[in-house]
């Protein structure tokens, strides 16, 4: 092929529409964040910030039960991706998993030191819901499909962000829960063109929960400093550390969002007894995530000390190590156990998983209790640490003890 045909063949690369897909995904949920940052009070950006975190927790675990346990059950038992997924139990684990962040996104709110208004609550089960069938339009490589409900998510946005240069009210809760609602109906109707059809799995209900499982600790590992502060904290606080997770660090983790699913698909489509192959590919992604991390909080520190984005944003300077450090921390176990899991028995990364976050969540615990913001500062960077060196002890010792053709795959 010549090279002006590869430029040509370029927006068909099934990378290419995948990270328009995931761009036009998160930049949606970045510019709504920002516009809310600017039209909301810190307290009712506060209460958003909590919403947001459990719909971000829930989706995530919708995730990992209703299709990566699916993926991952389904190639120990030899069967192709596209013989795993099922529509209909996407739709009951959205379902269920709406309902459950909208509660307990209700009840956190609650429990606050300051009131605010449970209005913003039901985002919090927009956000599962239209996660689920975007999430498998990109498992099934169908990524043409996806950018249709990706597209009205990120258009109703640009309305939210052009309102707000133009001065006007902004009713950014509404324009957000309108565009979830859009991007939900237009993934559920491709899903329904070209319906996915199950096979029977062996082992899917232990392989989806314990995935589940470790979806949650992790999640919960990455949300809990939020969630902790907005009860214990000044409203300031919650708003710092929100928006360096989703502005600051956004494009790197916008990155490692879109390309997870067709690394997930790589490594099954490596099949069994490919041990030293999914390590290379780990190592490559590890590398490229870690650099990502790095230049985006130089830059996130370059405007905070410019002062150009305004008094909110100034919020973020206390939390920029700490969170770029937890996210390496979770890139680089998340990825290790991956690698793990496919050799190993379910039971193996969950365990190690289930340890790890244990010791993350009463670590946050107790030092942001005990201490406040400084404690949570010191509890994320001290468990990135942690975390690294879980990831690599876990990698070396099942390389070292389990060659790839002696390895469990039942």
């Amino acid at each position: 092929m010549t090279a002006l045909a590869r430029i040509r063949a370029l927006p068909q690369h099934p990378v290419v529409l995948r990270l328009i897909d995931q761009g036009s995904w998160s930049a949606a949920f970045f510019l709504f964040t920002i516009t809310a940052s600017a039209s909301l009070g810190t307290r009712s950006f506060a209460a958003l910030t909590v919403v947001t975190a459990i719909g971000v927790i829930a989706a995530a675990c919708a995730r990992s039960f209703a299709m990566d346990g699916r993926i991952v059950a389904g190639s120990r038992a030899g069967l192709p991706v596209d013989q795993v997924m099922s529509g209909r139990a996407v739709a009951l684990t959205s379902v269920t998993f709406a309902l459950i962040a909208t509660a307990a996104s209700a009840i956190w709110i609650a429990s606050g030191l300051t009131p605010a208004s449970l209005a913003p609550t039901v985002l919090a089960g927009l956000i599962v819901l239209a996660d689920g069938p975007h999430y498998l339009l990109t498992l099934q490589r169908r990524f043409r499909a996806a950018i249709v409900g990706a597209l009205p998510y990120a258009a109703f946005a640009i309305v939210a962000v052009v309102l707000l240069l133009l001065g006007t009210d902004v009713p950014v809760l509404v324009l957000w829960m309108t565009g979830l609602t859009v991007a939900c109906g237009a993934s559920w109707l491709a899903v329904l063109r070209a319906r996915p059809h199950s096979s029977p799995i062996p082992g899917l209900l232990g392989t989806a929960s314990r995935i589940s499982a470790e979806a949650l600790y992790s999640a919960l590992g990455s949300q809990l400093g939020i969630l902790i502060i907005y009860l214990v904290a000044v409203p300031s606080a919650t708003t710092g550390i929100r928006l360096a997770y989703s502005v600051v660090f956004a494009p790197v983790f916008s990155l490692i969002q879109a390309l997870t699913p067709l690394l997930l698909v790589h490594m099954s489509d490596l099949g069994q007894n490919a041990g030293t192959a999914r390590s290379r590919a780990a190592t490559r992604w590890v590398a490229a995530g870690l650099a990502g991390v790095v230049v985006s909080g130089l830059i996130g520190w370059a405007v905070a000390a410019s002062g150009v984005a305004g008094a909110n944003y100034s919020h973020t300077a206390a939390f920029l190590v700490p969170v770029g450090a937890a996210l390496a921390g979770n890139l680089v176990l998340d990825t290790a156990l991956l690698v793990v899991r496919f050799g190993a028995r379910p039971s193996v990364p969950h365990r190690i998983r289930l340890i790890v976050v244990s010791i993350d969540l009463a670590t946050q615990l107790a030092l942001t209790l005990t201490l406040g913001l400084d404690g949570l500062v010191i509890a994320l960077v001290g468990m990135a640490v942690l975390k690294a060196i879980a990831a690599a002890v876990a990698v070396r010792l099942w390389n070292r003890s389990t060659p790839d053709a002696e390895r469990i795959h039942a």
